[in-house]
């Protein structure tokens, strides 16, 4: 698989995924099983009626959207990569569908004030500069005593990643720092927006509401790399990613001994309840 040039310039404060919107999700959807489990769990907090209006800032290919608007439900989302949205636009053909899809930025949402019930985003606030006018502008476009369900991404924090993982990562951004290039940082960290969160008075409970077993070898997690799939990896400068890669590889082979060697691990997918926002 090979993934179109990336020009290193930084032309927006907010990271679009254009550039794989056609494999996003072979690389990022959450398994079958797993997409129910959540699913069944936002609808359960929700209790949702056919009145509901949910939205979604970063709603993407529809990971979390898609089996909600199966359902029946009104859902609105916002991405800032059409591309993203065309590719659920093609999964919702031939559905009977509440759908509204615009392609718009998160700090510049184009609804009035008080307009959803329910707010969602994951896996959106560490692609944007400017997360705090984001989260303002959820927070604007939710109605008063409306539920926001917020998660990072799967694994969020330290005690959630291997000390594999954590050995490799470390070693990629030595790597790179050899080469004066810097790991590309955006917006925030999970902590940070839950701080941002109780700050404002807002009342927080984060539940778990699905686990699963990733079966991941090193020749697997060196392919992913090599292909630029992560977004970081899309700002390091093309004189210096395939020499930096290759620095990469050759120390994961001495590291780990094989490319077979196995870094398996647990996966969860973390949500966040906030009440008491408006």
């Amino acid at each position: 698989m090979t993934l179109p040039p990336f020009q290193s310039s930084v032309q927006s404060t907010t990271v679009s995924f254009d550039r794989i919107s056609d494999i996003y999700d072979t690389t990022r959807a959450l398994p079958a099983g797993i997409s129910e489990q959540v699913t069944e769990t936002i609808l359960n907090i929700v209790s949702p009626t056919s009145e509901t209006k949910f939205f979604e800032t970063g709603i993407g290919t529809g990971r979390i959207a898609f089996p909600i608007l199966q359902r029946g439900y009104s859902y609105t989302g916002v991405d800032v990569s059409d591309k993203m949205l065309d590719e659920l636009r093609r999964k919702l053909q031939g559905i009977n569908h509440r759908a509204t899809l615009i392609n718009a930025d998160a700090t510049t949402l184009p609804f009035d004030d008080n307009s959803f019930d329910v707010a969602i985003t994951v896996h959106v606030f560490h692609l944007i500069s400017n997360w705090q006018k984001a989260l303002a502008e959820v927070r604007r476009v939710l109605k008063p005593g409306g539920l926001y369900l917020y998660s990072h991404g799967r694994m969020t924090s330290a005690t959630d990643i291997t000390q594999d993982q954590l050995d490799f990562e470390q070693q990629w951004r030595t790597i790179l720092a050899s080469y004066n290039h810097q790991v590309t940082r955006f917006g925030a960290t999970e902590e940070e927006v839950l701080d941002a969160l109780l700050q404002q008075g807002a009342t927080l409970e984060t539940i778990v509401p699905a686990k699963w077993r990733v079966d991941l070898t090193l020749g697997d997690l060196l392919k992913r790399y090599e292909n630029r799939i992560f977004s970081a990896a899309w700002y390091i400068p093309d004189d210096i990613f395939p020499r930096a890669f290759q620095d990469l590889r050759e120390w994961s082979l001495q590291h780990f001994g094989s490319l077979d060697y196995d870094l398996s691990h647990e996966a969860k997918f973390k949500l966040t309840i906030i009440r008491n926002w408006g």
